[in-house]
């Protein structure tokens, strides 16, 4: 019992400390020599999949325009996903320049991205969400990258405002934060482990198509799928785009939800990357992905082994008491909701056992929940853009980053 309770406590340990401690290390020895070049030579293709977005849409066209690039070398392809609302007849009103794809009958956004990318010309493709504005340097920092042939995806830099509703919006954005920290630390490696959905790019000949018999997250898959053909994922940080948190008081809990389910859904084919021979994936894999998804069974057993060894020595005692009282404060987080936002003490930990619960429930969910021949589809989570400008642009507001960190 002593050795199942180090063991987990270690594994929780690894996951959440002592993985991002390892990468500044591990780049010392293995960090990548980047080549960029001239982006603008580049056919890109800007692929985006939309489902009643009248309320965001016709400003994220506009920003695809402002972009610094070549319009001639820039195509934008706009998937309509059966939306009911005027999303196609605001969209239709840009044509030629914004080519539309109206489909009739829902199939959800990773089949609606595996209609469009065969239609896309582009030599790169660039995946961007509908309510991510995108700042206008975005796409040259993107795929500056690409004159490397060695690098077959970059992630750009996701930036979540919270907007100021509920506690785990405001937590899930610091935590985004601190991620966004860690993909920065994995692209000097070249093993960024799941891109940022909202502002990414890969080669076109490295697209694989996302399986939609189960709810999928597409971005993860697209982006495992290049580290399995043996290219390296990067990050950009200077690529940046933004978005604020779900405006639901538990938004963020059911997109956890959504999340970890889909990743159990599709687990079979994520297992080869825990193979040693692929040497840093393996080891970025398991320590950034596999290990959090598990999480909440190594916590559930921590906690167990725990009140099992009490009575064998002091610290156990101690232990175990530090873990009541952090599951106590998180439970006063969910009881005090309105006011926990306000105070990091209570916001930390009901976050962190919200978030975790959220694993659990899709963990169980994909395993024995049937989804009813829905596939790739689930409810949406409405989230809203954030309107950005150049870094030294921003007026400073109390919802948002600092100026000074959008630059660093």
């Amino acid at each position: 019992m002593e050795i199942v309770f180090l063991v987990s406590a270690g594994l929780l340990l690894h996951t959440y400390l002592l993985y991002p401690i390892s990468l500044p290390v591990l780049s010392l020895f293995f960090s990548l020599r980047r080549k960029q070049g001239n982006p603008g030579k580049f056919k890109v293709s800007m692929v985006i999949a939309a489902h009643n977005e009248e309320r965001v849409i016709e400003e994220k066209i506009r920003n695809c325009f402002d972009l610094e690039f070549p319009r001639k070398n820039l195509e934008i392809l706009i998937g309509s996903d059966a939306s009911t609302d005027k999303t196609n007849a605001i969209v239709s009103k840009y044509a030629p320049d914004v080519k539309l794809f109206a489909f009739n009958q829902r199939g959800g956004k990773a089949t609606v991205l595996n209609q469009l990318v065969p239609a896309a010309q582009g030599d790169i493709l660039v995946f961007c969400d509908a309510n991510t504005m995108l700042l206008r340097n975005a796409l040259q920092k993107l795929l500056a990258h690409f004159e490397d042939p060695t690098i077959g995806c970059v992630c750009g830099r996701l930036i979540l405002h919270d907007a100021g509703h509920s506690a785990l919006g405001i937590g899930e954005s610091i935590y985004w934060n601190l991620e966004s920290e860690i993909k920065k630390l994995e692209g000097k490696l070249g093993i960024v482990i799941g891109a940022n959905g909202g502002i990414y790019a890969i080669r076109r000949e490295l697209f694989e198509r996302i399986p939609v018999e189960k709810t999928v997250m597409d971005d993860f898959f697209v982006t495992t799928r290049v580290l399995k053909a043996g290219k390296a994922a990067i990050y950009e940080p200077q690529a940046i785009g933004s978005e604020e948190t779900s405006l639901e008081t538990y938004g963020e809990f059911h997109r956890k939800v959504r999340i970890s389910q889909a990743n159990f859904n599709l687990l079979s084919k994520y297992i080869p990357l825990l193979n040693p021979l692929r040497g840093l994936v393996a080891y970025g894999f398991f320590s950034h992905k596999f290990l959090r998804w598990i999480a909440p069974v190594l916590m559930m057993i921590l906690l167990i082994s725990n009140a099992c060894l009490l009575g064998r020595a002091p610290f156990y005692y101690a232990a175990f008491a530090a873990q009541v009282m952090f599951f106590f404060v998180a439970g006063l987080g969910y009881a005090r909701n309105g006011k926990t936002r306000k105070s990091k003490l209570l916001l930390i930990p009901f976050y962190f056992v919200s978030m975790n619960l959220a694993l659990a429930v899709g963990m169980f969910r994909a395993m024995f929940k049937s989804e009813g021949g829905k596939g790739g589809m689930w409810r949406r989570i409405e989230r809203t853009s954030v309107r950005v400008e150049m870094p030294m642009q921003r007026k400073p507001a109390a919802s948002r980053i600092k100026v000074n960190e959008l630059s660093s």
